[in-house]
């Protein structure tokens, strides 16, 4: 049977006379190799997705073409948030490609 082994790095060092406190920490595998990279470069700042463009449709009626093209708008604008999201994910090594 194999097991995982998991471990943990901290790394802390302290500068009294600046009172500056930083710290390092890093997920290993058991080869000594990091989950993630050391450092991350941040992605450019993502738009949220919009309002939605059409209305709850009340009283059980059925959508009309203007309606459902309008839902499909929506659909589409948030897609293109998600896939960009996903992106910038794996460009930083976050997400596996």
């Amino acid at each position: 049977m194999s097991q995982t082994v998991r471990q943990l790095e901290v790394v802390t060092s302290y500068t009294p006379l600046r009172n500056v406190h930083t710290g390092k920490v890093a997920l290993l595998k058991a080869d000594g190799t990091p989950y993630l990279p050391a450092t991350f470069t941040q992605a450019a700042a993502q738009t949220d997705v919009g309002a939605l463009t059409q209305a709850a449709i009340t009283g059980g009626e059925s959508p009309t073409e203007a309606e459902f093209n309008a839902l499909r708008t929506d659909h589409a604008a948030t897609r293109t948030v998600l896939n960009s999201l996903l992106a910038k994910l794996r460009t930083a090594g976050i997400v596996a490609p």
